[in-house]
């Protein structure tokens, strides 16, 4: 057969071929479709279906271990409530005022303190074993929790007991009045710094009082930056509540800025941002039964606890202090505008 002849006669062989495959795609190609669709959607629902109870599970079982560990913890700490109840405040003030005359104020990088020995050793353990277990910390960043104390009628009730005691009645009326008074020049200078000499005694002379108090549950993995607490805030003070056998390296780190900054904002302020360069100075040991108590201005702080930190939960309680906001603005009200801007988002 010629090439001419086999070619005519297959020609029309492979057209029809094409015209059957072109004809079953189109009639069962979207039916395959179809039912592919199917075939997912009814997979991935069931994917849903186990995903949503496995959510549920876990939920209920760590609904069961905070149960549990709450329970556990109430068994054992239910007798110390007692002990609480016999505090005598005058014997802690006058240990508190012993131990912070007996401290030497270092003026740098800022002005600050590290109070050895701060509180009466049964009040120290008191508030260890009240400090409520991690499980009732809100758990909304893994490596940072904090227990406001805002939130102690949440609490259990050796919490409630033992921490509003401490954070009303011992550092908001013993603590920080005794640091204000160590403090009294360099909170004079602090406020200088933006108004003059006569604004910073004048502010320093308003009625000041601690706010923001809460407990402190960092794990490995934590960095805090070096920067400055928000501008409102004078002093900061933070008690350290190691475990037994925690290292000690893991305290807060005290930064020299390398020129002077003005923070304006209401929030937390971090001077790289601005370009400037920090260097650590030192870092204050994390030490049972201790104080940081600094001036928050001139330097920055900060904390870390590495991924590799030799403890698992790192525990402090921290608070500010603060002017009274209408008494300062009333003051601030004096100043020329230009020194008024550093403090424009308060007015």
């Amino acid at each position: 057969m010629s090439h001419t002849s086999r070619r005519l006669t297959q020609t029309p062989v492979l057209g029809l071929g094409r015209f059957v495959y072109l004809r079953l795609r189109r009639a069962l190609l979207p039916d395959f479709e179809r039912r592919w669709s199917r075939d997912i959607d009814s997979s991935l629902s069931d994917v849903h279906r186990k995903l949503s109870a496995m959510e549920a599970e876990l939920a209920e079982l760590r609904a069961f271990k905070r149960r549990m560990t709450l329970d556990q913890w109430l068994a054992h700490s239910e007798p110390q409530r007692e002990r609480v109840r016999q505090i005598s405040l005058s014997e802690v003030e006058a240990h508190i005022a012993r131990a912070i005359a007996a401290t030497p104020v270092v003026g740098t990088p800022t002005t600050h303190m590290v109070v050895e020995d701060v509180l009466p050793a049964e009040v120290y353990e008191l508030l260890t074993a009240a400090i409520p277990p991690a499980d009732l910390f809100p758990d909304r960043d893994p490596v940072k929790r904090d227990f406001e104390m805002s939130a102690l009628g949440t609490a259990p009730p050796l919490t409630q007991d033992m921490w509003r005691l401490f954070d009303e009645d011992i550092v908001r009326r013993i603590v920080a009045p005794l640091v204000f008074a160590r403090f009294q020049s360099a909170v004079e200078t602090h406020y200088a710094d933006t108004g003059g000499e006569a604004f910073g005694r004048a502010a320093a002379a308003i009625p000041h009082r601690t706010v923001a108090g809460r407990i402190q549950l960092r794990r490995p993995g934590y960095t805090l930056k070096p920067h400055l607490d928000p501008k409102r805030v004078v002093i900061t003070g933070l008690f350290y509540f190691p475990r037994p056998g925690d290292a000690d390296a893991y305290g807060t780190q005290l930064f020299t800025i390398d020129r002077p900054v003005v923070h304006h904002g209401m929030t937390t302020f971090f001077p790289e941002q601005a370009g400037a360069v920090c260097t650590l100075a030192s870092t204050v040991p994390y030490r049972r039964n201790s104080m940081l108590v600094f001036v928050n201005s001139r330097a920055a702080h900060g904390a870390s606890l590495p991924a590799d930190a030799t403890l698992d939960e790192r525990y402090a309680y921290q608070f500010y202090v603060k002017p009274l906001d209408g008494d300062l603005k009333k003051l601030l009200k004096t100043l020329p505008e230009a020194a008024r801007a550093a403090w424009d988002e308060i007015l």
